[in-house]
């Protein structure tokens, strides 16, 4: 009989296992809610369409919200090093996001949506954002806080300044229409909550392991 992973061995990867499912459900999660806010607006979907794009979302949020929970974890003592960890994860989440679109597209025969913003300026403006978010969450661990809400705050706060960026990046190149803009809305703000969330049941776990 194979033997069993040590405990301190077992735990870390059970809680590493717990924070990528969470991360791949708040993916599920933030693309159904970005369906209903085009719909909303009267955009038409085709199911193909939203395959695509759930698809993207789902490998965005696993790549990126699992690295921010890792790296506020691993260095929580040392904030600049957990925002670091962020920043490199967000261009991964982006470039993994870009894969699973473009691979899905061609297995299915969907031509590719255009890019909204270029891939390198979107990538850099992420790295930023969660760069922001990896460190204030880190921080707030440093600090000892064991409520939810700070860490909701957080995300809501970095949410609204870097998506209103993206959004002004949009209506500089004339790229938002209304259903875009109620999309990219949701997905901005609501984002980064969950993931702020994600992170914190990540503490949550580690303190109660």
């Amino acid at each position: 009989m194979a033997d069993e992973p040590a405990p301190e061995t077992a735990d870390p990867l059970r809680r590493i296992g717990t924070l990528a499912a969470l991360a791949v459900l708040l993916g599920f999660v933030v693309q159904g809610l970005v369906l209903g806010a085009k719909l909303s607006f009267g955009s038409s979907v085709p199911a193909a369409a939203f395959a695509v794009d759930l698809a993207a979302g789902v490998a965005w949020s696993a790549v990126v919200c699992l690295g921010a929970s890792i790296g506020v974890s691993a260095f929580r003592a040392k904030a600049a090093l957990a925002g670091l960890v962020a920043a490199l994860f967000a261009p991964l989440g982006v470039a993994a996001a870009k894969a699973a679109n473009q691979t899905l597209s061609a297995a299915i025969g969907l031509s590719a949506k255009p890019a909204a913003l270029p891939l390198i300026a979107l990538a850099g403006l992420k790295a930023v954002e969660y760069a922001v978010l990896g460190f204030v969450l880190a921080t707030l661990v440093q600090r000892g806080v064991q409520r939810l809400p700070p860490y909701a705050a957080t995300g809501l706060t970095v949410g609204l300044v870097f998506g209103g960026a993206a959004l002004a990046l949009r209506l500089s190149a004339a790229l938002a229409t209304a259903p875009e803009i109620a999309a990219l809305a949701v997905n901005e703000i609501v984002f980064p909550i969950g993931c702020a969330a994600v992170v914190y049941v990540g503490q949550a776990m580690g303190r109660a392991g």
